[in-house]
């Protein structure tokens, strides 16, 4: 019988916050397709939890140490499930559905790990609260008239979190068996005379005495005393903030975004526990602009997750970087083709070599020394397998190239 080994992959273009730490930094928690992907760092091994029916498109892991390795993960579906389970053990521990229809876009657990907040991609873009560990919901509402990304509970809390969406955020209290919600409330933030616009927050970061931290389509971070606009953080990144995480352990908050990899700026930062001093990070992927939508930290340590389905661990200390996983970015694999006498394989983006058009088929030669890509184009081209460089191209024909 063939059992899984290993997974290419890690569904990073259209998912946020979806890469953790596990075990102070030794392995690390993920997901692609349906599978929740636990790797140890060390070996690179990996392990499986395959119990969901459908796409996983978000994930979380619980923070409290009463609650260690326990995971969230939720799908997409017509009535998705959000399971919870030990990433040691991959037992599953419980299933919550039944209210949410479409999918659940984000889960994130309480204070005490007791509690676990799930967002709705429904048309009502519900939200609600339960106890996990018997599946009982606590409270549910109606969150906003326009999509959530993102709900997080403060760190020091079981009765209050925010979300966060398109031109969007809302600041939660759970009292008894209901959710109350007051939204933003927009100030001149020192500015000038003018309010500061409401913008679409794609990320939530927390710092002392109720401040929160959201991350804003502009690159701007807006800062909030309890559910007032304090003050901006302007071009915290020269792109989208798609990413943040509030480090317990000693308040430092790393953020992730879009941005053009140069000497003074990177696409992740670490910042102090207000976000006034923060310290750029180089990707070294390569790309013209990186695009950052996962962030975790541990033990002098940065994990990132791409829009191209990279996994990069950075080094606080010297910024040092290291390649984890490079999967396949947003679209269909069509092509693959296993070496000839290595334990190697090929695929359209796996190692990513630019061919002009969209790839269907591929093949090494027989020595290994040479790959052949056929185009959706028509085209195909001939590559040097260990510089991806291209060695000749020829049109064959008009439409897709589907085999060779």
């Amino acid at each position: 019988d063939m059992t899984l080994d290993y997974i290419f992959g890690y569904r990073g273009f259209d998912c946020r916050s979806n890469l953790h730490y596990l075990n102070d930094g030794a392995d690390i928690v993920f997901h692609a397709a349906g599978a929740g992907i636990v790797e140890h760092l060390a070996n690179g091994n990996q392990s499986f939890y395959l119990e969901h029916t459908d796409d996983i498109i978000c994930l979380t892991v619980n923070q409290h140490p009463k609650f260690k390795n326990i995971v969230a993960t939720g799908q997409i579906g017509a009535t998705p499930a959000v399971n919870v389970w030990d990433a040691s053990t991959k037992q599953t521990l419980s299933i919550i559905k039944g209210l949410h229809t479409k999918g659940v876009c984000a889960v994130n657990f309480s204070a005490t790990g007791k509690l676990l907040l799930t967002v709705s991609i429904d048309d009502n873009h519900s939200i609600a609260v339960w106890r996990w560990q018997d599946g009982s919901k606590l409270a549910s509402a109606s969150g906003h008239t326009d999509r959530i990304l993102v709900g997080e509970f403060r760190p020091d809390s079981d009765s209050q979190f925010v979300t966060v969406g398109a031109k969007h955020v809302k600041f939660w209290n759970l009292a008894g068996s209901e959710l109350v919600g007051k939204k933003g409330v927009m100030t001149n933030a020192g500015q000038g005379t003018d309010d500061v616009k409401m913008q679409t927050m794609l990320s939530i970061a927390f710092g002392a005495d109720n401040v929160t931290y959201t991350g804003a389509m502009s690159g701007d971070v807006y800062v909030w005393k309890e559910n007032i606009l304090n003050r901006l953080v302007p071009k915290a990144h020269n792109g989208p903030v798609f990413a943040m995480y509030t480090t317990l352990r000693d308040g430092l908050i790393v953020t992730g975004g879009k941005e053009k990899p140069s000497k003074d700026s990177g696409a992740v930062k670490l910042w102090d526990q207000e976000m006034k001093r923060c310290r750029a990070f180089q990707l070294e992927t390569g790309h013209k602009i990186d695009v950052v939508r996962s962030v975790c930290r541990a033990k002098g340590k940065i994990l990132v997750g791409t829009k191209e389905s990279e996994i990069i661990e950075v080094g606080e200390k010297n910024g040092s970087t290291k390649n984890l996983m490079n999967g396949h970015s947003e679209g269909e694999m069509w092509g693959l083709a296993p070496h000839p006498t290595k334990p190697l394989f090929a695929s359209s983006m796996i190692q990513r070599a630019s061919v002009g058009s969209p790839a269907r088929s591929i093949a090494y030669s027989q020595d290994g020394d040479t790959l052949a890509v056929g185009l959706k184009n028509g085209e195909f081209m001939v590559l040097v397998s260990a510089t991806m460089k291209v060695w000749g191209k020829k049109r064959d024909r008009n439409k897709s190239i589907s085999d060779l």
